[in-house]
């Protein structure tokens, strides 16, 4: 399954990879103009073993929470994209069902979909049942390096990974963190993230920038190692994993205590991690507050959080486009609250919301309108589009 050498095809492969359904950058412009060499070229650094991260890009996301994202070098993203499917192939069949994030098949919604089924086993219509939801605490500052090689390194060594993917994956985890990287980002927005959510603050040996596929497959490998003890040791049935975030469900709250009591030792005993404080046990009947839904036994909700968003990107665009009945904005605006709109009516697609979406298409009059606009021809770019909204509403 693994070639022993790196294949200018694979790389090939993944450079289309890298770039699917991204807004090309500078950087990964000047990678396009000259693709053929830089393929050479990072072929090259592969097989002699000298490949080492480019410096990276950070700057500050600030929904749903202030954060920061490290965008890495066009070429490395190519070297991501090449050495995770190799990696993932190995690690797959060894995941349990229920971790969904960063894997093809799963997703937050099926995710939700599953817990929403884990609740109504326990519930039966009888209104009985808690679930136990827990959070790690600063996870991906606090993931150690070390310890995360320390699981892959066996694995790819049975696994017939090729060397050059080894040192690959040696050079991921060893890199220092903030060498040469460049921030975009003004310092009020800087000031957003809390000291210890820098990943320049995190402890020595220890993070993994979020942004990077390389990260998002790391975050479950070092995961699985909780995920077999819950469910190989502690035989826990009703459990489901998003990235850091997990639940349990059960029908008696003593249990679920015991088990949190196991999960925080066993945390800080074979991964250096910890729990956050806000550790919650409630009724099933409460709601349980997942991936931007509200699960019940009865129905799933959309969360009070992102409709509040909704509606104030909505009034937004609405105030500086909507006038006396009237939309003016040009195709690029248009385009950007097709887009907007869109991935909420996703959002709530998945939600029990027929009541919500038609309350919003009565607010925001002008958004049926702007949903059937699917051809905004670029000979307009720059000019104003001037629509009544009550001859479309």
């Amino acid at each position: 399954m693994f070639a022993q050498d790196v294949g200018l095809r694979d790389l090939f492969d993944s450079w289309r990879r890298a770039s699917r359904g991204k807004v090309p950058s500078r950087n990964q412009l000047a990678f396009d103009i000259r693709w053929s060499s830089g393929l050479l070229a990072l072929q090259d650094e592969l097989r002699a073993g000298t490949w080492s991260p480019r410096p990276s890009t950070c700057f500050i996301a600030t929904r749903p929470k202030a954060r920061e994202i490290h965008a890495p070098a066009f070429a490395d993203r190519v070297v991501h994209h090449w050495l995770v499917p190799h990696l993932e192939a190995l690690w797959e069949p060894r995941f349990i069902h229920d971790s969904y994030a960063n894997r093809k098949g799963k997703g937050s919604h099926a995710a939700v979909r599953r817990l929403q089924a884990f609740v109504r086993q326990v519930d039966s219509g009888q209104g009985g049942g808690y679930y136990l939801q827990l959070d790690v605490h600063n996870f991906f500052n606090s993931i150690h390096r070390g310890t995360l090689y320390g699981l892959l390194k066996p694995v790819m060594a049975r696994g017939g990974v090729s060397e050059a993917a080894r040192r690959a994956t040696h050079a991921l985890l060893r890199h220092p963190l903030q060498a040469g990287v460049r921030c975009r980002a003004t310092p009020e927005e800087q000031a957003q993230v809390p000291p210890h959510k820098r990943l320049a603050n995190a402890p020595t040996g220890c993070g993994l920038p979020i942004g990077n596929l390389s990260s998002q497959f790391f975050a479950n490998v070092y995961l699985d190692v909780l995920d077999q003890f819950v469910k190989h040791e502690l035989k826990v049935k009703r459990y489901i994993r998003y990235v850091d975030d997990f639940v349990i469900v059960h029908q008696d709250r003593e249990q679920l205590a015991a088990w949190r009591d196991q999960i925080e030792r066993f945390l800080g005993a074979k991964l250096r991690l910890s729990l956050k404080a806000e550790q919650k046990i409630r009724p099933l009947a409460d709601g349980i507050d997942f991936l931007g839904y509200v699960v019940r036994p009865t129905h799933t909700m959309a969360r009070r959080r992102v409709v509040s968003h909704a509606k104030k990107a909505f009034a937004a665009w609405e105030r500086a486009h909507v006038k006396t009945g009237r939309i003016r904005a040009t195709p690029a605006a248009l385009r950007a609250v097709q887009a907007t709109a869109a991935s909420y009516a996703g959002h709530l697609r998945h939600a029990n919301a027929y009541r919500l979406k038609a309350a919003l298409h009565r607010r925001f009059r002008w958004l049926q309108f702007v949903a059937r606009q699917r051809h905004l021809h670029h000979r307009l770019e720059g000019r104003l589009i001037e629509i009544p909204v009550h001859e479309h509403a």
